[in-house]
């Protein structure tokens, strides 16, 4: 694969790219790194999935790939207790895994308590003032914004610092991230590191297409260890009017986890109603959704079918593994049938 071709799988299916002139740089090098860091505080969804997809693209452009747990983050972001949030920091590594990902995983706290990290934290809170802390956490704290700890303030230095400290060529995340690597690329200089190289990749649409997708909205997502039937079901009752391709979940999971991920489609609907119908690519599926030749529920049906089949593995990882998921029913998530 030539340099243009990893090139444009590392920007396949993103937002932006900053810079593209320092993408160009770190192309160059023999074994660049990336990585992407995830609270731990409820179900890996749908939504953290389109962030794996996009690993695995940067994994087959040639890049080395770390994930960070980030359990102290979570912690300072007043998502759960220190126990709690050890417990579902394991059930989401078992999920990655279990997704084929092939990635250096590595704990927030293995290297945020060193002295040195600490040190770094203190210098670089020297050179941030509140505002421009609180602003950078605009899309990630949580709670109310007149509520705000000072540790959600030191959140957002931490997590410039993680760049360095994984020793990271390229950092990635959805667009709500952005502020925060706006924030790297400003005050690492300022304490003598280097400023990063930043990809941004869409938030996922909730698949009720109305609302933000959470956790803490079954309709609006599904955790990939759901059943095969709970998957079908979401995606069947999901957002997906006739020929509307913005912020359509379903069409949004054809991008992103179908022919993202260099698959294609096939539509199996009766011959009364134009008989099966393959896709090898987005467009060609765009096309025929918008002229009316694809209907939304012969495309959910399909997508259904071929996104539960998908996710076996992850099934199987928690039917062999069930107390993984003890954590989830601590905040109300059920156990899927096939466990109980």
């Amino acid at each position: 694969m030539d340099t243009e071709e990893r090139k444009q799988l590392v920007l396949r299916n993103t937002t932006e790219i900053v810079t593209e002139e320092e993408l160009d740089e770190v192309l160059e090098k023999d074994s660049p790194t990336t990585y992407v860091g995830y609270e731990t505080s409820g179900p890996v969804h749908l939504g953290h999935w389109a962030s794996i997809r996009k690993l695995n693209d940067l994994q087959k452009a040639g890049f080395d790939l770390k994930v960070l747990f980030a359990d102290l983050h979570t912690y300072l972001n007043k998502k759960g207790e220190e126990e709690w949030i050890q417990t579902m920091t394991e059930y989401w590594e078992a999920t990655f895994k279990a997704t084929g990902l092939d990635a250096e995983f590595v704990r927030g706290r293995e290297f945020q308590e060193e002295t040195e990290y600490f040190h770094d934290v203190l210098e670089m809170s020297k050179e941030t003032t509140i505002n421009r802390g609180q602003r950078s956490m605009a899309e990630v704290a949580s709670g109310e914004e007149d509520s705000q700890s000072i540790s959600q303030i030191v959140y957002p230095l931490m997590q410039a610092l993680d760049i360095e400290y994984l020793d990271v060529d390229l950092s990635m995340g959805a667009t709500d991230q952005r502020k925060i690597h706006m924030l790297a690329r400003e005050a690492l200089p300022k304490v003598g590191y280097d400023k990063p190289a930043c990809l941004h990749h869409p938030l996922v649409v909730s698949l009720q297409g109305t609302e933000k997708m959470s956790s803490s909205k079954p309709g609006t997502m599904f955790p990939l260890h759901a059943s095969e039937e709970t998957v079908k079901e979401r995606i069947k009752d999901a957002y997906c009017p006739q020929g509307e391709i913005e912020d359509n979940p379903v069409i949004q999971i054809t991008q992103f986890h179908i022919f993202g991920d260099d698959e294609e489609l096939e539509i199996e609907r009766p011959e009364e109603y134009g008989g099966n119908i393959h896709y090898s690519n987005q467009e060609e599926l765009e096309e025929d959704f918008e002229s009316g030749e694809l209907h939304p529920q012969d495309l959910k049906n399909s997508v259904a079918d071929h996104i539960a089949e998908k996710l076996e593995p992850v099934r199987q990882k928690f039917k062999d593994n069930p107390e993984l998921l003890d954590c989830l029913e601590e905040i109300g998530h059920e156990k899927p049938d096939y466990v109980k």
